[in-house]
């Protein structure tokens, strides 16, 4: 991570924000395709999918609460004195969807696969809205609030991103700038997919923005802050040619270190031996 955030990479950042003056226009185009187009809409391939994903969810769940026969307080079994009532059944049922959901969760966070990522949350996705339907069918006190919990799509984004982000750092760690990349597509394809007009529209303000920048960059009556910029840029280029990738400053006029001068004199007292 710190290839990304910290001051080696600010060159980078730097190249990336200067090319914004030769593709403002395409900038502009891109961002206003995606505060117009009428594409980004919940009922719209692809992003009905989960509208018809929750649907389908929402079927199952009633199916099971209208065929099956389930008295939540009668007794599963009694052994003596002990007595089992059938909502440990649910208990029972939600706990292994749980344990198969930690499952892919685990596998995901040790794999560097991107897709493992998305069919972990999937299948959280659908693990959550399933408790929900079995806890509300056990009758339990809780049981409407917690339905109405997963049934809302805010909180439901909200566990979904951060179970997300927990498989992203904590799979390859902070020290990856791989993580970090797949991080920010992963997230920013999640909240595309479950608020795709909301979030087109921020896309729009970040490309217009960027394009923005560019304009004010090569603009004659801005030429104060395109030198000041330039400065920054060549001070940046500077630092990194002056430091060596261990960190440390070139030696000598060849730039040799002196890991290389103990090799070079072990070879000479080899020689004359």
């Amino acid at each position: 991570m710190s290839e990304i955030l910290g001051v080696r990479g600010l060159l980078y950042w730097w190249g990336l924000l200067t090319a914004t003056v030769f593709v403002q226009d395409w900038l502009r185009q891109l961002a206003n395709f995606f505060k117009n187009s009428n594409i980004f809409t919940p009922d719209k391939i692809p992003f009905n999918m989960l509208t018809g994903l929750n649907s389908w969810i929402d079927g199952a769940g009633e199916y099971i609460r209208t065929t099956v026969k389930f008295d939540p307080n009668a007794a599963l079994f009694t052994v003596g004195p002990i007595f089992v009532p059938s909502y440990a059944l649910a208990f029972l049922i939600g706990f292994l969807l749980i344990v198969v959901a930690a499952v892919f969760l685990v596998r995901a966070i040790q794999s560097s696969a991107w897709y493992d990522d998305f069919l972990a949350l999937f299948v959280m996705y659908v693990v959550l809205r399933f408790v929900g339907h079995i806890v509300s069918l056990a009758g339990l006190p809780f049981a409407n609030a917690f339905r109405d919990f997963v049934n809302n799509p805010f909180a439901a984004y909200l566990v979904i991103m951060v179970l997300l982000l927990f498989i992203t750092f904590f799979g390859e760690g902070f020290q990856s700038k791989r993580a970090f990349w797949r991080a920010i597509i992963a997230s920013s394809l999640l909240s595309l997919f479950m608020y795709p007009h909301e979030v087109s529209s921020i896309f729009g303000i970040v490309l217009d923005a960027l394009a923005q920048f560019g304009a004010g960059l090569s603009n004659p009556a801005n030429v104060p802050f395109a030198v000041a910029w330039g400065l920054v840029g060549m001070a940046l280029a500077l630092q990194r040619l002056a430091v060596s990738e261990d960190g440390e400053g070139s030696r000598g006029a060849g730039g040799g270190s002196p890991k290389s001068s103990d090799a070079t004199q072990a070879n000479v007292e080899v020689g004359c031996k």
